[in-house]
């Protein structure tokens, strides 16, 4: 892993360049002052003669911008004073927790070959960012940027900052600080151009650079086998490695730093990156000194609690492998890593293929150098990858089948526009529209759209807008006209919500497709596909829909908006579509009753956050508590209120979270409510976690089709024995039995996730903002669920304020597609 602090002056300037003093060990694996030295690093170290261990005097001279003998300033002056400046910048390298834990129970031999293979994997690393991120700027403005020589000192640590009242857990990391100073190529100084530090995905490219060289060195030099745990309940692989054989309890143990990282993140509510980065600050004990001989034994002594002593370390240490030995070729990891990068992305840069092949390389024997290759190899082949400019003329690549894919797609649907093989006779049209008195303008301009228009037709409508009322007319007319509709969405719940409010039959795109492609069901010319939610889908799907419905020479109805959840998948179809072909747009929002509700959804469409708040702020609507707890207290609070006194139906309320942890934590919140007001019975199953008991709100998370279920399917538990439920399913009526030893994917039902509520109506919405996930498209949709109120929740941990909030929910993260960017030289 890899962090990235800037280092201010003063007594930041006077702590790192004395970074040898605050490890707080003594004893014979340390000097007898409890020092490590730090070692230089950098060709701009070596420029100014400096080698071997780092002088703290000579350092802080560096850190301060002068010369090593501190008499000469050697960066820019004005009016003879020197500019304010940062000195510097701490790179730390922290290993995997199984390295450390084996680390802190083999031989003393044995940690030496440790602390080799680790540094080795370190200095090249460090000779990367020396490739990377070397470069320096000079001229007026800074406009000439040159390539330069860095200056760095290492300062390796063994131990975690310590819990108080308890000796630090073992965990070996790495300081290696930057000088915000360089050296350039003719042999003058001036200040590290940190840009290339912060570009997008270098931190992290980086760290997985670190961990691919590391893993490599272990298996073929130490005989050390590693390997990619997965996350839970999850088949995809986490992006680090771990040393196979090391128990996990014992790393668990030996994480108590962690675990009260993880503490006050749980207590503040706060989930990512720079939370967890605050989080580091704000737990942080003061270091205290132990000898080194009571660190080790009191870590050989937790070993042999849980049945692993150092004969059992020694052993993982085995024969070192063949240097061929690799389980991947450099091509295969190219061909691997481009592919997984284009499942989820339109472009992509060159951090993010870097960072994904290193990745992708731990564990198969592939190092740094190997990884590179793979990079290069990938961005030179012209066969498969095309070079792009973003808006600021940076360049960004995508594969010739994406563009294929997006190109195909656009023709497809342009060319499908411009027939009218599905057409109805207008007064038809006219005819049925008539039959509805309270149908809108809008509402009759898109049905008349649909009906008449060409063989791919595109409507737009704002969230509550009435879409799924202008399907249902439009369906009344296809279906007089002799046409057969099908109806899909890309998520099993908002196909449902479709079938439901249109009274068009449908399924869900992934059923869809694969029928169609096994040949369960087919397509003709009087066949109307109809696409819900249709800004949700991504290029691949709807190139192959789009397709399908050309070849059956059918007809297509997109229906979505783009401004709400995104695609997972790469590109965003339906709103170049829409541009391209035009669109009949639903602009006036029905679902809210009141006129302030209605404004609300619009603000939040438009990112107006700020105003769409001290709307909801002046009715009471928006808390802003200071701690997380106190959020998720008032939250609570107000879901009983609504259930118990204002007598709602749990299902009529929607309680949304971006994170799925939130999602997990709220529902065992808000079932103890239902507990303590004797709703529930007293058997109970435990399944990932949760509890199950007679009552329960609970939701299907994956299709099965021997039990007949769907994703996303609710019900309510009406039976419990041993490991068996018995859900009566809300919509259909009917009852099934599960046995969870059989299919366990089944969750608590008062709670979901913002991407899960996409397409539904309610009375009330409680929505959780201030996660890593806030963005204006889950708030856009979680704002716009409720035809009553909408209240919000975050915490001063989070977001700080209302403005502070208002930021996060204004933020567009719309996806791309690579036909947007100018294609650049090659």
């Amino acid at each position: 892993m890899l962090s990235i602090s800037k280092i201010g002056g003063g007594d930041a300037t006077a702590y790192y360049a004395n970074l040898n003093e605050h490890e707080g060990i003594v004893g014979s694996y340390y000097d007898e002052e409890g020092k490590r030295q730090g070692v230089w690093f950098g060709t701009g170290a070596a420029e100014l003669g400096l080698g071997g261990a780092v002088d703290g005097e000579t350092f802080k001279s560096l850190l301060e911008g002068k010369s090593p003998d501190g008499r000469t300033v050697l960066v820019q002056q004005r009016n003879g004073e020197q500019l304010k400046r940062r000195a510097g910048f701490d790179l730390t390298f922290s290993v995997p927790k199984s390295f450390s834990v084996l680390y802190s129970q083999v031989s003393d031999e044995r940690r030496a070959e440790l602390d080799h293979i680790a540094e080795r994997a370190l200095y090249r690393t460090l000779d990367l960012v020396q490739a990377e991120c070397g470069r320096t700027r000079r001229g007026k403005n800074g406009v000439i940027a040159q390539d330069a020589k860095l200056i760095g000192a290492m300062f390796k640590h063994d131990t975690a900052r310590g819990i108080p009242g308890e000796l630090p857990d073992c965990n070996v990391h790495y300081h290696c600080v930057l000088a915000n100073l360089v050296v350039r190529e003719d042999g003058t100084h001036g200040a590290l151009d940190a840009r290339t530090l912060f570009e997008r995905r270098k931190k992290i490219a980086l760290g997985a650079m670190f961990r691919a060289e590391l893993t490599a060195l272990l298996r073929s030099d130490l005989g050390i086998e590693t390997h990619r745990p997965r996350k839970p309940g999850r088949d995809e692989k986490v992006s680090w490695f771990e040393v196979t054989g090391v128990p996990e309890t014992l790393m668990t143990a030996m994480s108590k730093r962690r675990a009260a990282i993880e503490r006050w993140l749980n207590e503040h509510g706060l989930s990512g990156a720079k939370a967890s980065e605050r989080a580091n600050l704000g737990t942080r004990a003061k270091k205290s000194t132990f000898p080194w001989k009571t660190l080790s034994d009191a870590w050989l002594r937790l070993g042999r609690e849980f049945g692993w002593s150092r004969s059992e370390a020694d052993e993982l240490i085995g024969t070192p492998f063949d240097v061929g030995g690799t389980t991947k070729t450099t091509g295969q990891l190219a061909k691997q890593s481009l592919a997984m990068l284009m499942s989820s992305r339109a472009r992509f840069t060159r951090n993010e293929l870097m960072e994904r092949a290193a990745i992708e390389a731990q564990t198969t024997g592939l190092g740094i150098d190997d990884v590179l290759v793979a990079v290069d190899q990938t961005l030179a082949s012209t066969k498969e990858v095309v070079r792009l400019q973003d808006k600021e003329g940076q360049p960004t690549f995508t594969t010739r089948e994406m563009l294929r894919l997006e190109k195909g797609a656009l023709a497809r649907a342009t060319s499908l526009s411009k027939k009218s093989n599905h057409a109805v006779e207008l007064g038809d049209v006219a005819r049925v529209i008539l039959r509805y008195e309270t149908i809108r303008i809008d509402q009759a301009e898109a049905v008349r759209a649909i009906c008449v228009g060409g063989d791919c037709v595109s409507v737009t409508g704002v969230a509550g807008s009435g879409k799924t009322f202008v399907l249902g007319v439009a369906r009344e007319v296809l279906e007089g006209g002799g046409f057969e509709l099908i109806g899909t969405a890309l998520a099993a719940d908002a196909a449902k919500e479709l079938e439901k409010g249109s009274g068009i039959q449908s399924t869900h795109l992934h059923k869809l497709l694969y029928d169609l492609n096994e040949k369960n069901r087919e397509l003709s010319a009087s066949t109307v596909v109809v696409l819900d939610e249709a800004g949700m889908v991504g290029t691949r799907q709807m190139a192959d829909l789009l397709e399908r419905i050309h070849q059956a020479g059918a007809k297509v109805v997109m229906v979505g908006d783009p401004l709400q959840i995104q695609p997972v998948d790469s590109g965003a179809p339906f709103r170049k579509v829409s541009e391209e072909i035009g669109t009949a747009e639903l602009v006036e929002i029905i679902r809210q009753r009141e006129g302030y509700a209605r404004q609300v959804v619009r603000d939040l469409r438009a990112g107006r956050a700020q105003e769409a708040l001290a709307e909801l702020a002046k009715r009471g609507q928006v808390t802003i508590a200071e701690e997380s707890e106190l959020a998720r207290d008032q939250l609570v609070k107000d879901w009983e209120d609504i259930v118990f006194k204002k007598k709602v139906p749990a299902s009529d309320i929607a309680v949304l979270c971006g994170m799925n942890e939130d999602v997990r934590d709220l529902n065992r919140r808000l079932q103890a409510v239902m507990r303590e007001r004797g709703e529930l019975g007293d058997y109970r199953l435990e399944l990932d976690g949760l509890e199950f008991c007679l009552g329960d709100r609970v939701a299907i998370t994956r299709n099965d089709r021997m039990l007949g279920v769907r994703n996303g399917e609710r019900g309510e538990v009406v039976g419990v024995r041993g490991k068996t439920l018995w859900v009566k399913f809300e919509k259909s009526g009917f009852e099934i039995e599960i046995d969870t030893d059989d299919f366990a994917h089944v969750t608590l039902d008062y709670a979901k996730s913002i991407h899960r509520s996409q397409g539904e109506t309610v009375e009330h919405t409680l929505f959780l903002a201030g996660d890593v996930m806030t963005d204006l498209h889950t708030s856009y949709v979680a704002g716009s669920r409720a035809r009553d109120k909408t209240f919000i929740y975050s915490h001063v941990s989070a977001v700080e304020s209302v403005e502070g909030l208002a930021a996060m929910m204004s933020q567009s993260r719309q996806n791309e597609m690579a036909t947007e960017y100018e294609l650049g030289r090659v």
